[in-house]
């Protein structure tokens, strides 16, 4: 046997059961930490809109979902970056407590578990973030829409509403964070084809009661013996900034 190998010195020394905390615990830490700043920038929205002002709920949303989507998308660009960087720091940290010797032996397996948890989970979940998600798309929407209001280049019909109304969430958010509702509408303007619209909901309208679309009547009946609303709303994501009864009779 070669004079410099002892097996058991490699063993019970070199590589002690301590050395598997590295290996293991720092690509694995690094991942959850990467992921977890993903999950939890989906409640950015949420806490923007506890400081945002009331006069525009539709304005609000638009510029707190945007941020929101702006930072996830910044995080998931950055996604690789932050794994390697937290990857080396933890090296760092437990490179003191192991010892160097240790440390140094255990990088081939560390390297080849990082870079397998790199490839099947921060790049993946930087692709479902910014392909699947259509972040990037949103974000220049949530923008376009936000221009209009603040121009005032709304656009403006006079519709009639159904009276169905499902509770929604802003496009990209989760499915549980429900801040609006949606109501179809249909008029002349639209040449009576029904429309979405999306109704915040802190925005200050409730609807005449006993007085929406009657299935069965003609557009025309309806048109006249139902109550009409003027309605001002964002192109892209079809988002009610004002809306206002203009009465029933014909004009």
């Amino acid at each position: 046997m070669h004079p410099y190998f002892n097996p058991d010195d490699w063993s019970q020394e070199v590589l002690p059961p301590q050395s598997l905390l590295l290996i293991i615990g720092v690509p694995f830490g690094s991942c959850l930490a990467v992921l977890g700043a993903l999950v939890l920038s989906t409640g950015i929205p949420s806490l923007l809109l506890l400081r945002a002002t009331p006069d525009s709920p539709a304005l609000a949303l638009l510029r707190a979902y945007r941020a929101g989507h702006l930072i996830a998308c910044a995080l998931a660009l950055l996604a690789p970056f932050l794994y390697g960087t937290l990857i080396v720091w933890r090296f760092r940290v437990w490179r003191r407590k192991l010892g160097r010797k240790t440390a140094l032996l255990s990088i081939p397996a560390l390297t080849i578990l990082a870079g397998i948890l790199l490839l099947s989970v921060v790049v993946g979940a930087w692709g479902v973030v910014l392909w699947r998600a259509e972040l990037p798309k949103l974000c220049v929407q949530y923008s376009a829409d936000i221009r209009q209001i603040e121009a005032g280049e709304l656009e403006q019909m006079t519709l009639l509403l159904d009276e169905k109304s499902v509770p929604d969430h802003m496009p990209g958010a989760p499915s549980d964070d429900l801040t609006l509702h949606r109501r179809g509408a249909s008029g002349r303007d639209t040449d009576f084809e029904w429309v979405t619209l999306r109704f915040p909901d802190a925005l200050d309208f409730t609807p005449v009661s006993d007085s929406f679309c009657v299935v069965g009547q003609t557009w025309g009946w309806n048109w006249a013996n139902v109550q009409r609303y003027q309605v001002s709303y964002t192109s892209n994501f079809h988002l009610v900034v004002e809306i206002t009864p203009i009465g029933g009779e014909e004009p």
